[in-house]
């Protein structure tokens, strides 16, 4: 089999997602090598002649590399790591920021919209205007029914003063039109300070919040760098590539096969998969990690 660097994936069964996912699983597993793969792998595997081995692992080893080093895998290992170490993003940086913007800019805005009821209700004949309000007063007093509590309460209060604005207007439309818009921007004015204020405790609150946002960021920044945790890994894996005995013998047992030494029978299964997987593929694996272990340094 002619194995060339771009066919190693398509010619070995391996797929992206099998190198992505067997990078994150290696990476997050500090005592074990996961060394996970299908029938299907397997059956290609075993049909690789000996003198092309070397060159399917150096080409597989590639892939990985070139995977880790990309900005991709950066992105996805952050990601991972939020499971690990999670940021509450409700009250990032960003996020607080364009509250205090809204609040910053919260004047102007009541202001503009102040100003704009004011040029609205000046366009409004005086006469039509107290005839509408004294046709919605028997609409709204029905509705009061409805509310409840502080609502309720709020809108009584509202409509009781409609009531004494419009007694004591009586024939007169410009004097009502006066003392109504002024009541109402009144009004306006009461429920734009109380927004303002709740927006202000809010963003309090956020900025508050958003300190234990730094330090949930700054924990998570101090992780990212994954080069250390490679290092190690790769470090252990030329170890146990060094570990493992390649003349070891073997004996049958029943349907299996043993080793003869008992130390090589407690070997754990990563030594093992080594053993199985042979010397030839198994050195090339070593001398790819130890090239790759050189690089970071």
């Amino acid at each position: 089999m002619a194995m060339k660097p771009l066919d190693a994936l398509t010619d070995t069964g391996v797929t992206l997602q099998n190198v992505r996912q067997g990078v994150l699983d290696n990476l997050a597993e500090e005592n074990y090598f996961l060394f996970n793969s299908t029938s299907a792998m397997r059956k290609i595997a075993k049909g690789i002649p000996q003198n092309a081995q070397a060159t399917t692992v150096r080409a597989l080893g590639k892939w990985v590399r070139s995977y880790v080093e990309s900005d991709n895998f950066k992105q996805e290992y952050r990601q991972w790591l939020k499971q690990k170490y999670p940021v509450d993003e409700t009250y990032s940086d960003a996020v607080v920021a364009q509250r205090e913007q809204e609040v910053g800019g919260m004047d102007a805005a009541i202001s503009q919209q102040m100003a704009l009821i004011q040029q609205t209700y000046a366009q409004l004949d005086p006469a039509m205007l107290q005839m509408s309000i004294k046709a919605q007063l028997s609409q709204q007093e029905a509705q009061l029914a409805t509310l409840a509590g502080d609502e309720r309460a709020a809108k009584a209060r509202e409509l009781a003063e409609l009531k004494k604005i419009l007694a004591a207007t009586e024939g007169k439309p410009a004097e009502f039109k006066k003392q109504f818009i002024a009541y109402h921007s009144k009004l306006l004015k009461q429920g734009s300070d109380q927004s303002k204020s709740q927006q202000q405790k809010d963003l309090a609150n956020a900025q508050e919040r958003n300190v234990e946002y730094k330090k949930q960021t700054a924990i998570l920044d101090a992780h990212s760098d994954f080069r250390p945790l490679l290092r190690q890994r790769l470090k252990n894996f030329i170890a146990l590539c060094d570990d493992v005995d390649f003349n070891a013998q073997l004996r049958p047992a029943g349907r299996k096969q043993e080793f003869i030494q008992p130390a090589y029978q407690r070997k754990p299964a990563e030594w093992k998969f080594l053993y199985r997987l042979g010397k030839t593929p198994v050195m090339e694996a070593r001398a790819f990690a130890q090239e790759w272990l050189t690089d970071l340094k």
